[in-house]
């Protein structure tokens, strides 16, 4: 099992990075959706912290793209504009860092099963990621579409198995899938298979996503090991907690040991 933790890349986190690349560990760098989209200069400035961090670490390094309003299936074409504008900028950001796999949100939001929409958006989705997808093909950089307030995974796997691209895969975001399904989370690792490659891992008590730290919410985390390591042994689980880096590192070290002790140690970081 391949294994990652989250970081915003701010100067305090840089004294982890030898840790983390002795556990064999990977990077994913995020907080562009949040922090970038401000404006151009936050943009920037986030881009330079973690710069530094990819000067400072050999290892594999993926980017959590921005997310608010990502609608890749959006009508408006206004709105189409903005966002090929900022895929543009994370495609760059990616090719900067190296990054081996950018993780996005899928674009579906609640209006689709309200105003049964499910089809057109399929339709669109589908449309737009068979062309999207080519150059980040020729880039080398995978892309993986995680779920936010989706019911059930059906969906986006409709939309991955009707793009057929082995760069588009998906992200399950346990954390999510706690808040906003009633199908449990090994039924969700079943449903999505080999499609699969990106999990991120984090905890809460279904009043809200709080990203805490494994073992202070509600998920039952061991039969969801279980089926990741049934159906995709091969797929990535990334820590993304809301914590000091202390507690995050703690909670890498306690899944290093966890598989460790199962034979299944994680890969070393390496670029790929």
């Amino acid at each position: 099992m391949n294994l990652m933790i989250c970081m915003r890349g701010e100067p305090e986190q840089l004294p982890f990075l030898p840790e983390i690349a002795e556990l064999g560990a990977g990077i994913e760098l995020g907080s562009y959706g949040l922090v970038g989209i401000r404006s151009e200069r936050d943009w920037e400035a986030r881009f330079e912290l973690h710069r530094a961090v990819r000067d400072r670490f050999q290892g594999t390094i993926a980017v959590h793209g921005p997310f608010i309003g990502m609608e890749y299936a959006h009508p408006d074409h206004l709105f189409q504009e903005v966002v090929r504008r900022r895929l543009d900028m994370t495609f760059d950001v990616a090719g900067k860092l190296k990054a081996s796999r950018v993780v996005l949100h899928s674009g579906y939001s609640p209006e689709i099963d309200l105003f049964s929409l499910q089809d057109l958006w399929l339709e669109r989705s589908v449309d737009f990621w068979r062309q999207e997808i080519r150059r980040w093909a020729d880039a080398g950089v995978e892309v993986v579409l995680e779920n936010d307030t989706e019911r059930s995974p059906d969906l986006p796997v409709r939309l991955v198995n009707g793009v057929n691209s082995p760069s588009l895969g998906l992200c399950m975001d346990i954390g999510h899938q706690h808040m906003f399904s009633e199908l449990d989370a090994p039924e969700w690792v079943r449903w999505m298979g080999m499609r699969l490659s990106h999990v991120h891992l984090h905890d809460n008590d279904r009043t809200g996503d709080h990203h805490w730290p494994i073992g202070r919410g509600t998920i039952d985390f061991e039969p969801f090991y279980a089926a990741m390591m049934q159906h995709v042994p091969q797929a990535t689980l990334s820590l993304e907690v809301t914590a000091a880096m202390e507690a995050r590192m703690h909670d890498l070290r306690e899944l290093v040991s966890r598989f460790a002790s199962r034979g299944q140690s994680p890969n070393p970081a390496s670029e790929g």
